[in-house]
């Protein structure tokens, strides 16, 4: 965890003291930085002439969990938070572009911001305003805002951060998502640059519930949608969010199910969210065309998403990774769920992993015999803003899954794509835990109940609530996994 240092105290340590305490001191700190850094921030402060006693207090390198959002000089205040980006040289686009993303970043915070960029090579210092000009400035107007800054401290700077609200979703923040009010992780961003950067025909972006792949192929769309005949596959029914980009911000997006719709669309880029559920059929369809028209295709896929038990069958990444002129970029940072409900989703899919689950504060859980009880449960935390994820009704069959819905909400199959801050889902008895402590169902027809659970789940962004009706032994083995972990906390 992250202490506040002293920066004249840093320069000191850096000058005086062995490399190897000074690598210590740096630990201790959980600062990272490189020889230059320091060199550049000893530069920096011998241009202030103020009290000594305003020097403490900045947090140096910290970066937002998950985001990987870094900060070189933070010092955080009740009337405003300081923040100065130190370089070796001037790149002006570059140095304004990247105080504006710090500004959205700390925004949340509810506080002034005001933010410098440090250049070493001119030792010069530039200010963004609240207009965003950016400017150079005497170092004086620095020395006063350090004078008059009221300390406000922090014993743990994650705590005021919850990454999940940087993460817009085109879908659930239509508005803010065309308007481009909002930034993408390093990770994203580095794969942005380099698939517009590329040639290739065919694209992968893949990556688990919540590391934004989605974001990512609709942010690429956009980067093409006003020059080229631009249209994007949704795998399955189109939600609110797609109609309101499709009808409001005039958008081509059309289901799976009518994709022989390009051969009149005669599309330049082609992007394809939740390719893993595409029938076989279809992707040949899509490949070929792609082929035979000279156009580029994109694809989202995350292939443990499925829903069905044909779709496991599917295997449409190995299909895609025979093609000659392919790319893939594999998402790895996990960004729409806090590292807390992460833990619980693993532990909840295997109670193994329950042990790495800290903290159950966004987690509830409640038990029902009766599954009408449950329904009347559920219509009251509708009222509440709970978004209740439902199970997808079967025509064939399908009486062990009618057992289990709630008929509220959307359903597993409506929210592909889609978050939520708080999320609701049943239980059902055909759910147990084997002996090796891995969740599985008792049978499984055409859509698999054990997938649908994980759909749903993984759409959480804050909190999960279980109901789980009619099945005892589910109820106490996960409630004694979790106070297993309690007790060794206590």
């Amino acid at each position: 965890m992250k202490k506040p240092m002293d920066l004249n105290s840093l320069v000191s340590s850096y000058n005086s003291l062995s490399e190897e305490t000074f690598n210590e001191l740096l630990s201790f700190f959980d600062f990272d930085l490189r020889k230059d850094e320091i060199e550049q921030i000893s530069m920096f402060i011998d241009n202030l002439e103020i009290e000594d006693k305003y020097f403490g207090y900045f947090y140096l390198g910290y970066k937002i969990p998950q985001i990987d959002k870094e900060f070189d000089l933070l010092r955080f205040g009740e009337n405003y938070i300081l923040n100065v980006e130190i370089k070796s040289i001037l790149k002006v686009d570059d140095a304004k572009e990247q105080l504006i993303m710090n500004r959205y970043y700390l925004a949340s915070l509810g506080k002034k911001i005001k933010s410098f960029t440090y250049v070493a090579e001119h030792n010069s210092l530039y200010q963004l305003d609240d207009n965003e000009n950016f400017q150079q400035i005497q170092f004086d107007v620095f020395e006063k805002l350090l004078s008059s800054q009221k300390l406000e401290h922090h014993s743990n700077l994650d705590e005021l951060f919850d990454p999940s609200d940087y993460l817009v979703s085109p879908f659930n923040d239509s508005e803010r998502f065309n308007s481009g009010s909002y930034f993408l992780t390093k990770q994203q961003q580095e794969f942005k640059e380099a698939i517009l950067k590329g040639s290739a025909k065919f694209t992968i972006i893949e990556g688990l519930p919540g590391t934004g792949k989605t974001l990512l192929l609709y942010d690429l769309a956009k980067e093409f949608i006003e020059d080229y005949n631009t249209v994007i596959i949704h795998t399955g029914t189109l939600n609110m969010g797609h109609l309101k980009l499709k009808h409001q911000y005039k958008w081509k997006i059309i289901p799976i199910k009518d994709c022989k719709e390009i051969e009149h669309i005669k599309p330049k880029f082609i992007f394809i969210d939740e390719t893993q559920r595409m029938r076989p059929h279809q992707l040949d369809y899509l490949i070929r065309y792609v082929i035979a028209n000279d156009v580029f295709c994109i694809f989202s896929i995350d292939p443990k998403q499925i829903l069905s038990l044909q779709e496991w069958d599917y295997d449409n990444k190995s299909t895609l990774m025979t093609l000659e002129d392919i790319e893939e970029y594999k998402l790895s940072k996990k960004i729409r769920t806090n590292k807390e409900l992460g833990a619980f989703i693993k532990g909840l899919f295997n109670l193994n992993y329950m042990k790495y689950c800290n903290n159950t504060d966004n987690i509830s859980i409640h038990y029902f015999n009766d599954i009408s009880q449950a329904r009347g449960f559920a219509e009251g935390l509708e009222i509440e803003g709970w978004q209740v994820i439902d199970y997808t009704g079967e025509n064939w069959n399908g009486q062990l899954i009618e057992k289990m819905r709630l008929y509220r909400g959307l359903n597993a199959h409506g929210v592909l794509g889609q978050e939520f801050d708080k999320v609701l889902v049943l239980v059902g008895s055909t759910f147990y835990y084997r002996e090796d402590g891995g969740l599985a169902v008792i049978r499984k027809n055409h859509y698999d109940p054990e997938r649908m659970f994980y759909q749903s789940v993984t759409r959480a962004r804050k909190q999960i609530m279980l109901l789980i009706v009619n099945n005892p032994e589910f109820m106490t083995k996960l409630t004694n996994a979790l106070n297993k972990k309690k007790k060794q906390f206590s």
